[in-house]
């Protein structure tokens, strides 16, 4: 007896199968993924927003003073009891409850450990008294300090903290009397809430998982019945053939009407691309060419715009040139020359002088001053020394010597030629 074969939707199906368990695991792990990343992310942002908000509303005088008390070591219990403690941190307090935060507080670098506390939010046992110290982990550590420095907001990693356990924590800065950092409010969530969260996001993804395999499965059969019908007409139309019925042969429809379709469409899209690559290509090289004749043969040095006995002002190009500086270089000579011959005009140059392409120089020789108006530094040579001049500021020099303006180029123009001694 002849052995019997396997149907070929059954051999199809043995094909797809394992390919739709493997797509809806991927597609599970890739929502949990995305939804777990949302969700850490979520927290991030509170943690961020909450940190940054309680350190701008704690008043820097009263934090300034509790910090001093609780370093000096004074009785926590009378530091707590004062106003200044309580109206600074029963509003810490209240955010705590009602955002529902593990650990809110502030929090200073240094003392007989990485850290001390002065305010906490926290009640009961682990309420933290001004003063009392703490250990952080290296990278907590770091980020405090980079904090402390560079105002820098700092998010940790969840991470376990002995005391605490597992806490993810963001820290912003608390500013002093003085206006510098002088310490960081924190806000820490326990992992068990973030726990939940995931849970809830780890049965959604199962769920999603469930419904992909089904989905999956519907279109398996779809698609095996779309390769597989074709086929079986086909060896139909064999055996009609083949029982000298030829007139009983049906008209097959099959995959290959579709790839000549997806062929077509395929040429088309190809062909529509590379007339967009071509059209941007012919794009960029005019506006290239339009920037290069723009630039071309123009030398911007500094304007004068107004030159008076023992005075003068100067408008400097900023470096490195563009299209909207050559621009600018060019109304600021036109300026220049209009200045020249309407002293009501010139009265204006300050309202006239363009300060986002260029800044403006005073040279006042005769008071043997020199003033910056913009908002980029130069360097100014004065008797063979180089001095840095900040936007806003003058400095002074003697007007026997001359005072020339260091160019990018490495080039000096006369500013003031000096007065014979």
């Amino acid at each position: 007896m002849p052995r019997r074969g396997i149907a070929l939707k059954a051999l199809l199906l043995r094909s797809f199968l394992p390919s739709v368990v493997v797509v809806a695991i991927l597609l599970a792990a890739f929502v949990y993924q995305r939804v777990y990343a949302t969700i850490i992310d979520g927290f991030d942002r509170k943690l961020v927003t909450v940190a940054a908000l309680t350190g701008a509303m704690i008043d820097p005088a009263d934090h300034d003073r509790l910090m001093s008390a609780a370093r000096a070591g004074e009785d926590a219990d009378r530091i707590e009891m004062s106003a200044r403690y309580r109206r600074n941190n029963d509003p810490i307090r209240r955010i705590q409850q009602q955002l529902n935060l593990t650990y809110l507080y502030t929090q200073v670098l240094g003392g007989t450990s990485d850290i001390y506390y002065v305010l906490d939010g926290t009640q009961g046992e682990e309420h933290s008294p001004p003063g009392s110290t703490d250990e952080v982990t290296d990278e907590t550590r770091a980020g405090l300090r980079q904090l402390q420095e560079a105002g820098a907001i700092y998010v940790s990693p969840i991470e376990y903290q002995e005391q605490w356990g597992l806490l993810k924590t963001a820290a912003a800065p608390v500013l002093g009397e003085d206006g510098r950092i002088a310490a960081s409010a924190g806000a820490d969530v326990n992992i068990s809430v973030i726990q939940v969260a995931t849970q809830n996001a780890l049965f959604m993804s199962a769920m999603i998982g469930v419904a992909s395999i089904i989905a999956c499965l519907l279109v398996a059969m779809r698609l095996v019945r779309r390769i597989a019908d074709p086929m079986e007409a086909l060896t139909g139309n064999m055996l009609q053939i083949a029982g000298g019925r030829a007139h009983s042969v049906a008209r097959v429809f099959g995959p290959r009407e579709v790839e000549r379709l997806a062929g077509a469409l395929t040429a088309l899209v190809r062909r529509t691309e590379a007339e967009e690559r071509r059209r941007d290509a012919d794009l960029d090289a005019r506006e290239t060419a339009a920037r290069a004749a723009l630039l071309a043969g123009e030398e911007l040095v500094p304007v004068n715009l107004l030159i008076a006995e023992g005075e003068r002002i100067l408008w400097v190009p900023h470096f490195p040139a563009d299209p909207e500086t050559v621009l600018a270089h060019r109304a600021m000579t036109h300026h220049a020359r209009r200045f020249a011959s309407d002293p009501a005009l010139a009265a204006d140059w300050r309202s006239l002088a363009d300060m986002r392409q260029g800044d403006c120089l005073v040279v006042d020789g005769a008071a043997g001053r020199v003033a910056l108006l913009g908002t980029r530094a130069v360097t100014i040579l004065v008797a063979e020394q180089r001095l840095p001049l900040a936007p806003e500021m003058a400095l002074g020099f003697d007007p026997a010597d001359p005072v020339a303006l260091m160019r990018p180029d490495g080039s000096a123009f006369l500013l003031w030629v000096g007065n014979e001694r």
